[in-house]
């Protein structure tokens, strides 16, 4: 052991241990610059689990028949059966058209079929009593071709009359408008006295709303997957009504048909569903949300909505590795639940996304993870 006497000895060794110190300290204070410049954030953990799918479509109800009443003959309106608003049946009469011009041309037809039959009738003796004169050879071949030839005629006539009857029989019954099926009558549009001009002039319009319809439209790449729900072979989907003030229509719905066709301007199809309506409180052209309900399988990816980062035609999330280094990875997003969006294709169980702090991060960034251990995964979940 030396002891060392020299002071500029001892004032140099001093120097070198007040510099050493002071690197060290300069170290120390970089280091924990660099620490506070990395980004912050929080992150979720992405774990298999199944949720509760609920998807919203905008539609339009529509009556299950819906028809315009107008009448097929022309005449003034001699009298409404039917008050506006009541449930009719199949067949009932419900408005009367003056059929005084028609009851004439029914008779003047009528006399028409009794003459030709009766000119039928003599026809046909004749025929008979000439056939029988040619038996003894009491008359020519030629005669008797012309009284067949007569009989032929006459029954033609006959037949022309009866088709004429038809008609004018016709034109008597529907002077009456009856209900072409069972539903409920609106408010007439015209009143006693006026002119109904045939197949013109609207009268009234009756709806069948039970069930009833409901259409709505899906992008034609969401066709298949309907046409599964269709012929039983979906995920358990069950559909509502939503009206505009939120409440639910208490009776689910079944799809009942696709449309054949996409249309070239929307690039959609339309799907028909149909809904029990026996209280009526779904009423034709309401404007009403869709909502198809169904549980995902339980090996469904799913992540938080505001983790996402939307570019023009992409959807990515920022991934983090062991080290907490960040890179973007694209993702096939599906439908929502609540707060959190399913994920169908790009991400794996076990990884870790970035979820606040998104707007500081660039792919490559190493950044703080925060919460307890400072890198504990779904800090954000």
């Amino acid at each position: 052991m030396y002891l060392i006497n020299d002071k500029r000895t001892l004032y140099v060794i001093g120097m070198v241990l007040c510099v050493a110190c002071g690197n060290s300290k300069k170290q120390q204070q970089q280091a924990a610059m660099m620490a506070m410049m990395k980004p912050t954030v929080t992150t979720f953990e992405v774990v298999p689990a199944s949720y509760t799918v609920t998807e919203k479509f905008p539609a339009t109800l529509v009556a299950h028949d819906i028809v315009e009443l107008r009448s097929d003959v022309t005449g003034f309106l001699e009298r409404i059966r039917a008050a506006d608003g009541s449930m009719v049946t199949k067949g009932q009469p419900l408005y009367d058209i003056d059929r005084s011009r028609y009851v004439a041309a029914y008779g003047e037809v009528a006399a028409s079929q009794q003459q030709a039959e009766a000119d039928l009738a003599q026809k046909q003796r004749d025929y008979e009593r000439y056939s029988t004169l040619l038996e003894h050879d009491a008359i020519s071949k030629q005669t008797v071709d012309q009284a067949y030839t007569a009989v032929l005629t006459a029954k033609a006539n006959v037949a022309a009359a009866k088709a004429s009857v038809a008609r004018a029989g016709t034109d008597v019954n529907h002077a009456t408008v009856r209900a072409p099926a069972s539903g409920k009558i609106g408010i007439v549009q015209i009143k006693v006295g006026d002119i109904v001009n045939a197949g013109q002039t609207l009268i009234n319009t009756l709806v069948n709303e039970h069930p009833m319809f409901a259409d709505m439209d899906v992008p034609q790449a969401r066709g298949p997957e309907f046409a599964k729900i269709l012929h039983g072979q979906g995920n358990g989907q069950r559909f509502y009504i939503q009206f505009g003030n939120g409440e639910r229509y208490p009776e689910p719905g079944k799809i009942l048909t696709l449309n054949n066709i996409v249309d070239p301007t929307t690039g959609t199809v339309k799907v028909r569903l149909v809904f029990p309506n026996k209280d009526g409180v779904l009423k034709s052209g309401m404007s009403i949300v869709l909502i198809m309900e169904y549980a995902s399988p339980a090996n469904q990816l799913a992540i938080p909505n505001k983790a996402i980062v939307q570019n023009l035609s992409e959807t990515s999330v920022f991934v983090l590795s062991k080290d907490n280094v960040a890179s973007s990875k694209h993702i096939v997003p599906g439908p929502v639940s609540d707060t959190m969006l399913l994920v169908n294709e790009g991400l794996n169980a076990g990884d870790r996304i970035v979820v606040d702090g998104i707007q500081k991060v660039k792919p490559g960034d190493t950044v703080n993870v925060a919460g307890p251990g400072g890198a504990k995964p779904g800090a954000g979940k």
